[in-house]
């Protein structure tokens, strides 16, 4: 009976033995994962930020040279070709100086505002993606229009960060591949998330043979980081009709 006893109770031992070391063996696992999941959102957050900064200044770059520098060709021609002996013309040659002037220093003013690292804390989201559409729309390329409904509720800042980026390359898709006229971006704030719907009006094109194909990449990395930020995206794309994209982000 005592033999039978001892034996039960080596027995028990022995599995909750087994039980602590495959709970620590899991634990340590879990652990692993876990620290390889920050690294992975770690580096995902810095390659962000850096492409932001790249995108920023090459945004800077075009506002420059597009609409920045032809206002004050504008403006350069206007003061040369003032005649003193024509007040009423010479007047409103100066009276449009002054108002072109104008519009550079608060395009400057806005293009300041962008170089700050934490611009997108600092303007709020909105504010920042809208300012993407006006730089677009003050090209006379493109047609554009944004809208923000219901009552703003502001997301920690990593994750601000990223939807900033995720907007940022779509519109930079429409850019190179749509050949759109018009362009649209609508954020709606819900009580437990923040949608977002990006359309245009291009040529289109067809989802999924896109992704099989290998050829989406940057259609790629936008999954990437909308499931990054645990949110989700539906594209809804017909050759001919233009595309929209619809992405669910939870607060």
């Amino acid at each position: 009976m005592i033999f039978v006893v001892a034996l039960v109770f080596i027995l028990l031992t022995g599995i909750v033995v087994f039980i602590i070391l495959f709970y620590q063996k899991k634990k340590f696992q879990h652990q692993q994962q876990m620290n390889v999941a920050q690294q992975h959102y770690t580096e995902s957050l810095l390659q962000t930020r850096l492409e932001i900064q790249e995108q920023t200044f090459q945004n800077i770059s075009q506002e420059i040279h597009d609409n920045i520098g032809q206002v004050l060709s504008l403006v350069k021609i206007n003061m040369l070709t003032v005649d003193l002996k024509k007040p009423t013309e010479a007047t409103e040659k100066l009276q449009a100086s002054v108002g072109l002037v104008t519009k550079v220093i608060r395009d400057l003013r806005d293009l300041s505002k962008t170089l700050n690292p934490d611009f997108i804390s600092k303007l709020g989201l909105p504010v920042a993606i809208e300012q993407q559409l006006e730089m677009m729309g003050r090209t006379g390329v493109y047609k554009t229009k944004f809208e923000a409904t219901g009552p703003v509720q502001k997301m920690e800042a990593t994750k601000e960060l990223v939807v900033f980026r995720i907007i940022q390359e779509l519109l930079n898709n429409i850019i190179k591949h749509a050949e759109a006229s018009d362009i649209q971006v609508m954020m709606l704030y819900h009580a437990e998330k923040l949608q977002i719907t990006v359309t245009d009006n291009g040529h289109g094109f067809d989802y999924q043979t896109t992704l099989q194909a290998g050829i989406g990449q940057g259609l790629q990395n936008i999954i990437k980081r909308i499931q990054l930020i645990n949110g989700t995206a539906n594209f809804s794309s017909t050759i001919g009709a233009g595309t929209t994209i619809t992405i669910n982000i939870p607060n």
